[in-house]
Parts: structure tokens; sequence; C-alpha cells
């Protein structure tokens, strides 16, 4: 991403719009004069990437996800959905300089309600064998992906380690049950779309990233697959089949 975000720089591009924590920090380090917009961040200003979300300063604005409070609704919702849940494994990019905040909100959110959580580590796509194995080792009641470009690109490993090992899964975008995870909650891919091309306009019509505060996401969903559920031999709750905005049967 550094490499990528130089040639952006090198070809002196009017906006950079990056999608995640990690290009928006390869992006930063890359140029403090360019406008950047953050497709979605996750823990902007806890992670230094902006000074603080109604003040971003420096040239970045964007998105916010909220992606590490919502986890303490995704730990609910799996929880609501398996009541015998007590060994929650998470798995997630250490590179990712949100990924603390994620481990913070899932533990205080499981330890609530009486589950304990696993870090399944992660840094590069050749790590997954061996998080796996570890995995495998423990004696985990369900997974919970924290979304980055690596395990998002690496999901379908993911979801066949989960079938194989009977393990119900909960990730962060509704995309993700579309591939096979068995529920989710978090916000929409068309909010972030809208939202980042307003922002993008605006800045292309004078507008300076520092004075524009991170919007943050507002629309969220639970999505169910319920061929998943039924594969793992689990009745999804009709409480929860209301509620989702997406269903796969």
């Amino acid at each position: 991403m550094p490499e990528l975000a130089a040639d952006l720089v090198r070809l002196k591009v009017d906006v950079i719009v990056a999608q995640t924590n990690a290009a928006a920090f390869a992006a930063r380090d890359a140029t403090r004069i360019i406008p950047i917009v953050v497709w979605a961040s996750h823990g902007a200003s806890d992670t230094g990437l902006v000074a603080s979300l109604a003040r971003p300063g420096g040239n970045i604005t964007g998105l916010e996800s909220l992606a590490p409070e919502l986890d303490a609704k995704r730990v609910e919702l799996l929880k609501e959905v398996l009541p015998h849940l007590a060994q929650l494994g998470m798995i997630y990019n250490a590179e990712d300089r949100g990924a603390p905040l994620h481990v913070k909100w899932t533990g205080a959110a499981a330890s609530a309600l009486g589950v304990t959580t696993s870090r399944l580590e992660v840094r590069r796509a050749e790590d997954f064998d061996s998080m796996f194995l570890s995995a495998a080792d423990k004696r985990l009641d369900g997974l919970l992906t924290f979304s980055d470009p690596l395990t998002f690109d690496q999901w379908s490993r993911v979801a066949a380690f989960s079938l194989a090992h009977r393990l119900p899964t909960i990730c962060e975008f509704k995309e993700l049950v579309q591939a096979g995870c068995m529920l989710s909650y978090g916000p929409t891919f068309a909010e972030f779309n809208e939202r980042v091309a307003s922002l993008v306009d605006r800045i292309l019509n004078g507008a300076k990233p520092a004075e524009l505060p991170m919007e943050q996401a507002t629309r969220f969903e639970p999505a169910v697959n319920l061929k998943t559920a039924k594969a793992l031999g689990i009745m999804v709750p009709k409480a929860v089949l209301v509620r989702a905005g997406h269903v796969i049967d």
C-alpha cells in the first residue's frame, strides 16, 4: 500500500479515496497535501489517523464505520442465536492499528455476557493455516472476524474452516454473509459509497478536508445466512429473522 500511495502522489491526483485504515495511513504517510477521503475508518481518532472526528485536521476526512463499538452488538447477536455461547474466537489482522480497539470492545461485551474470548491473530495470508491449527485446539463455540483487507480477502478459507469444525460465524458486513458467514451486523456499503462520494464532491468544489468533520455511519442492519445455519444445525430465532435486513435461504 505505501508503494501504491506513492504512485498516486507522483500522478498528482486531486483526491485520494482510501478504503480502510491501512490504506488511509499509507496515503497519509505519502502526502500531507493531497486531500484524503477515508471510505471506512475504524477508530480514526483513537488510532491517531485524525486529531478528532469533529476536527480531523490535516488533509484527511471521511466516514467512521464505528466498527469497534459495534462489535458489542455482534457479540450480543451471536449470543441471542447461540445461548450456549461460552468461548468466542476473534480472527483479526494484528497489523491493523484498529485491532486493539476491536479486541477491547469485544472482550468487554463478551465478559458482560459470561463469554470468554480467544485471540486468533494473523499478519499475512500465510498465517491462516497456523491460526486455524491454534483455533482447532481451543474449545470455541463461535468465531467473530474483524474486517480489514487481509481477513476480507481470505474469508473463503475462514468459511471452509468454520464449516469443517462446525463453528458459527459472525461478521461485520452482509457481503460476507452472502459469502457464507452465518450472521452479520454493521453498516452498509451503499451508505459508505454515497457519503464518501458526497465528501469528494465537496472537496473538488473547494472544501478543505480539515474543515469537514469525519462523518459516522448511521444505517445498520443484521443479515442472516440460513443455508449456513442449517449446515451447522442451528435454528435462528424468529426474533432475529424479523429484524434482519437481508436473509439468504
